[in-house]
């Protein structure tokens, strides 16, 4: 998970995008949530970034392990169902590939609603 991680660090400000904050004091779905804001038009958007873990990971799990997803919403996720309904990226094999679909999304959230 730690190349995903970085990753998205890395490319969230090529997309007109910063963390705000990070929570990772969270229930057993959500290994880290990012409250990220637009520093692009209209500047001070927010949305947020989940890292899901996987169900079946026991109870073990230290943090970054067993992570298989990332969502991004508008709203922070309450539980892991509510963040599986949002735009979800699998970060399993051709993630990187799938990474320009996650960043669309995240954009199309910036977006002020009619």
């Amino acid at each position: 998970m730690e190349a995903q991680r970085s990753e998205l660090l890395r490319q969230l400000p090529l997309h007109g995008w910063r963390v705000e904050s990070v929570e990772d004091n969270l229930d057993w779905w959500a290994d880290e949530v990012w409250l990220v804001e637009s520093e692009w038009s209209p500047v001070g958007s927010q949305a947020y970034v989940t890292f899901m873990v996987d169900p079946m990971a026991g109870p073990g799990r230290r943090k970054g392990e067993a992570v298989w997803a990332v969502s991004a919403s508008l709203t922070k996720p309450l539980s892991r169902l509510s963040a599986e309904t949002e735009f979800t990226l699998s970060l399993g094999q051709g993630w990187k590939e799938r990474l320009p679909d996650f960043f669309r999304h995240l954009s199309v959230l910036r977006e002020p609603k009619a």
